[in-house]
């Protein structure tokens, strides 16, 4: 049983800081794309994007792999998603994928729109 409450705490954890990191990480593409990233910025903000880029990854073969009942195909867990909503019909992961894209990521985005970017 403790095994199982590791591992859900771990799971939240993981998708918590996952989340923490992609909304920095928004926030410097944001910048960049209004061309207002100072050196300094650029220097501190690069370190971010290497947790974050580890971070998605561990999530993905993690979480990913226990919310959708498969192993991953791809490194990061929004290639999971877009894999997910790229799909013709309307399944249950595509369900999944949909939901974790409106309510967490494409309100963060500066295109407003995550699973297209």
């Amino acid at each position: 049983m403790n095994d199982l409450i590791d591992l859900v705490l771990l799971s939240l954890g993981l998708f918590y800081a996952t989340w923490f990191f992609y909304l920095a990480i928004m926030n410097l593409k944001r910048a960049r794309d209004n061309d207002t990233l100072t050196p300094a910025i650029k220097v501190l903000g690069f370190p971010l994007t290497i947790v974050g880029a580890l971070c998605t990854t561990a999530l993905n073969i993690i979480v990913g792999t226990l919310i959708f009942l498969e192993p991953p195909r791809e490194l990061a867990f929004t290639d999971r998603l877009k894999r997910h909503w790229r799909s013709k019909r309307w399944t249950w992961r595509k369900r999944v994928s949909d939901w974790i894209f409106t309510n967490l990521l494409d309100t963060f985005d500066p295109d407003g729109d995550h699973r297209n970017g």
